[in-house]
């Protein structure tokens, strides 16, 4: 006899509750899914920051002077400086809306980890209106070296225009999180001599330094910041990796917070598969001790149980993180410019399916209990 056979017999007998159980096991993963994407995408961009990098923004939240590049490249240490703008743009359709980043040329000296093609680099260096974009972003949108792409913005050109015309002269490649992947980048030149409003112009919104030894974070940062004590506006210079220590704190202990409401799910999943299960089994009791009766060892039932146990759980669990997937990616298009590093790790799912045995086991314990200790002949009586 297949036990196949017989656990498949057992979960049509009460097809309601099958059906019913499935879809919790399946909402409790999804559910598990986004929360560990949450998680991800706060605690990952301790992954994602570069020791050698800092960001110097201004103290008082605004823009800074175009002006202090010149004295924030002089600072030892310091190997490269980019500074950057931006405008909130879309391409076609509102909903194909995305971030264009103005940087200045040495973009790529300083943000080593996004890789570009000499010819490619060359073509943006010549072209004013030139764009380096994402792999994401250009299959997402269809483009291709050459284009040309007009994105509508509500920051409006000298000439009056809210249309600014670009040409893709490169896709870089980056090992990075999707949300990484779909940078739109142009020239600060091209936005600063063709914005309309004046107070725009000559204006960062931050300077991003290459430092020769992390190690020396603390000291580089301390002389940027003390070039501009007397100025206005001040700025505030940190590294990268100490910036995203920030920004997780700001939201609180996430990892505690996304364990706790993991466990409140999991254990009420817990309890309804021990439910089902200790029902099912109590229906066929006398079908148990029947098969007791045949011969077959209690041991050989008890093993019947477990899978039984396993296979509702575990196969529901891999459905449940699969469609998890598949709506993390989805929630990730709004969230990408809160969590960068949003989205479904495998180390995640590996958990996922680890989590799912696990309960599968435990949902099985009492009713293999009740099988172990099942007597015969009072079974075959009272059926």
């Amino acid at each position: 006899m297949n036990a196949l056979t017989l656990i498949w017999g057992a979960m049509k007998r009460r097809k309601a509750r099958t059906i019913f159980t499935f879809l919790s096991v399946v909402v409790a993963f999804i559910l598990f899914c986004v929360l560990a994407a949450v998680r991800q995408g706060v605690l990952g961009q301790l992954t994602v920051g570069v020791a050698e990098r800092l960001d110097t923004n201004n103290r008082a939240q605004g823009l800074l002077p175009l002006s202090y590049y010149d004295k924030i490249v002089t600072v030892p240490g310091v190997t490269w400086v980019t500074y950057l703008n931006g405008i909130q743009g879309y391409f076609k359709d509102p909903k194909n809306a995305f971030q264009v980043v103005f940087f200045s040329p040495t973009f790529l000296q300083v943000y080593k980890e996004a890789v570009v093609s000499p010819t490619q680099m060359q073509a943006w260096l010549a072209d004013r209106q030139g764009a380096i974009v994402g792999p994401e972003l250009a299959k997402r949108m269809g483009w291709k070296l050459g284009d040309t792409v007009p994105i509508q913005s509500k920051t409006p050109q000298k000439d009056g225009s809210t249309t600014w015309y670009f040409h893709v002269r490169g896709i870089y490649h980056a090992d990075l999180p999707a949300a990484y992947q779909s940078f739109f980048i142009g020239h600060y030149q091209y936005f600063n001599e063709g914005v309309a409003d004046a107070k725009s112009q000559n204006l960062v919104f931050q300077y991003v330094e290459r430092v020769n030894d992390p190690r020396n974070d603390p000291q580089i940062s301390s002389a940027i910041d003390k070039l501009f004590e007397n100025s206005s506006p001040q700025t505030l210079t940190q590294s990268e990796a100490l910036e995203a220590v920030s920004q997780i704190r700001q939201f609180g202990d996430v990892s505690a917070m996304v364990i706790y409401v993991g466990l409140a799910v999991f254990f009420s999943m817990l309890l309804i598969i021990g439910n089902t299960m200790a029902q099912s089994v109590r229906e066929r009791t006398a079908e148990f001790a029947m098969f007791r009766a045949l011969g077959f060892k209690r041991s050989w039932l008890a093993w019947l149980v477990l899978r039984e146990s396993l296979l509702l759980i575990v196969l529901d669990g891999i459905v449940g993180l699969i469609l998890g997937y598949e709506v993390t990616h989805q929630i990730a298009r709004y969230v990408s410019l809160v969590f960068q590093t949003f989205g479904l790790t495998w180390s995640a799912v590996g958990l996922g399916i680890l989590l799912s045995t696990i309960f599968g086991i435990l949902a099985a314990l009492v009713p293999m209990q009740r099988i172990t200790r099942l007597q015969v002949a009072d079974a075959l009586r009272r059926a």
